[in-house]
């Protein structure tokens, strides 16, 4: 009897997939953190940015940087480029769906980079984390991409789709490490503030606490 229960369960499930068009999504977020300081904190900085984001990484590409013979009166910002920029090779890219663009900081002193592939749910994270020194304080950029295959009829799908209905997909890191970044600086007395950010909403469930937009104003995400 159990036996043929899981028969017919599972060709319901088959029947539900298989009209199900196989999709591919990308969501983008980032977080900027501005912490207030002189070049006495820079280590403290550094490191603490480092052991946070390690805690949720399998694998972290990190390179320290120095300062700028001068630094900025204002902090920069991260920026996105695309590395075929106008050419035909890019335009073909973007035809197909593609939105190849890199982020990078100016002259960055610390630069973190992984990239995570849970093969086994079709999804795939990526940061990037920078760290920009400037004349009252420090900039911590955070961008983050998360690309999702979803649908189809094949062994891979089913399980796949099995597996995220028991333990949910692997975009719960994104909030989770990003919120942890601004913790862990304002745990070691750092005077910390949440200057611009785009969550996307289906995350913002997953910040706890309240944070401050770039008005001043607090705000819950």
């Amino acid at each position: 009897m159990k036996t043929l229960i899981l028969i017919v369960a599972a060709i319901g499930l088959i029947s539900g997939c298989a009209s199900t068009a196989e999709k591919k999504s990308t969501e983008q977020a980032y977080l900027i953190i501005d912490v207030k300081g002189d070049s006495s904190i820079r280590d403290l900085v550094l490191d603490t940015v480092v052991s946070s984001v390690e805690k949720s990484m399998d694998s972290l590409t990190v390179s320290r940087g120095i300062p700028p013979q001068e630094l900025p009166e204002k902090a920069t910002r991260f920026k996105l480029t695309s590395p075929f920029g106008n050419s035909s090779f890019g335009a073909l890219m973007q035809s197909q769906g593609a939105m190849l663009k890199l982020p990078s900081c100016q002259d960055p002193i610390l630069t973190m980079k992984s990239d995570d592939n849970e093969h086994e749910l079709g999804e795939r994270t990526s940061f990037f984390v920078c760290v920009v020194q400037y004349q009252e304080g420090y900039h911590v950029d955070v961008y983050t991409t998360f690309e999702q295959r979803s649908g189809g009829l094949s062994v891979d799908a089913l399980s796949q789709s099995l597996a995220k209905s028991l333990v949910g997909d692997s975009s719960q890191v994104i909030p989770r490490t990003m919120k942890g970044i601004e913790s862990d600086l304002a745990d070691e007395n750092l005077e910390t503030k949440i200057v611009d950010q785009y969550i996307p909403k289906k995350w913002k469930g997953l910040f706890v606490d309240e944070i401050a937009d770039a008005t001043g104003k607090s705000t819950s995400l």
